[in-house]
């Protein structure tokens, strides 16, 4: 509701102050952070040596621009799905279902940087078939309410951009109460070179530090190829390397590495 007002105010206001409002813009301010292993996209990831699949369904939607003075900003929605599955003959065994959203605000500090503020939930659950198939007792009440904020910087000398923030966990809940607790992530894309036509071959990295694990790490390292629009949408094929403590929350203290091949499509 209070948003609501602030627009309507702005937008009546229009004629005063120079103000330019625009509902459901076609362009994001921000890439998608590449490698971060649940960004909010399309995904499907085969497991290397492994009969498993990880596949994700959602997006990051803008919803509105607006430019007040010199105020840049772009309101957008996230929301996204990812499961783990495991193959078993003529059928996949689901093991977890994670739902991620976000509300976040995109603010335009230069034309290289960009700062994001927002708000987030996510919970983390096993599925039906991690009972009933592959011998799971007892599954963790996982889920976080979080606020973030980031930094975004755009280097012509890398060919990519960089970025870094902090997720706040004002709510967390691992079967009890915990708080308070902060996650650190770092990352970007880089080494954007032509291969032919609008191919570009890419590089990135992830690397995220959570704080009730003692700062233990999840690293994710990704190179491959990709199309992407002037609105920075994309599709890509990818490899994949992921180390460190699980990003699953069912998950959350144990450590895993693994390979993936994927296809990814970020809207």
């Amino acid at each position: 509701m209070l948003l609501l007002l602030l627009l309507s105010t702005l937008f009546c206001s229009a004629g005063d102050y120079d103000s330019l409002i625009t509902f459901l813009p076609k362009q994001k301010y921000v890439s998608t952070f590449t490698a971060n292993g649940n960004e909010h996209r399309i995904s499907y990831n085969k497991l290397m040596n492994r009969n498993s699949l990880i596949g994700s369904m959602g997006g990051i939607f803008p919803m509105v621009n607006i430019r007040y003075k010199e105020l840049d900003a772009q309101l957008s929605i996230a929301s996204s799905i990812y499961t783990f599955l495991n193959s078993a003959g003529i059928r996949f065994q689901v093991v977890n279902v994670d739902f991620f959203v976000d509300v976040v605000a995109d603010i335009k500090l230069s034309s290289e940087t960009t700062a994001r503020m927002g708000w987030g939930h996510t919970s983390q659950h096993l599925a039906d078939d991690a009972f009933e198939s592959l011998g799971f007792t007892k599954s963790i009440n996982y889920a976080r309410d979080f606020y973030q904020l980031f930094l975004i910087h755009q280097i012509p000398l890398i060919k990519g951009f960089v970025y870094g923030g902090t997720y706040y966990n004002y709510s967390f809940l691992i079967d009890k109460r915990t708080d308070g607790e902060f996650l650190f992530e770092v990352g970007g894309e880089f080494l954007n070179i032509p291969v032919h036509g609008p191919i570009n071959f890419y590089s990135a990295v992830d690397i995220k530090l959570r704080s009730e694990l003692a700062y233990g790490s999840s690293q994710s390292y990704q190179t491959g190829i990709k199309v992407q629009n002037e609105s920075l949408s994309a599709m890509r094929i990818a490899y994949t390397y992921r180390t460190g403590i699980e990003e699953r929350g069912q998950f959350y203290n144990q450590r895993n590495t693994y390979q993936t091949i994927g296809m990814f499509f970020d809207f």
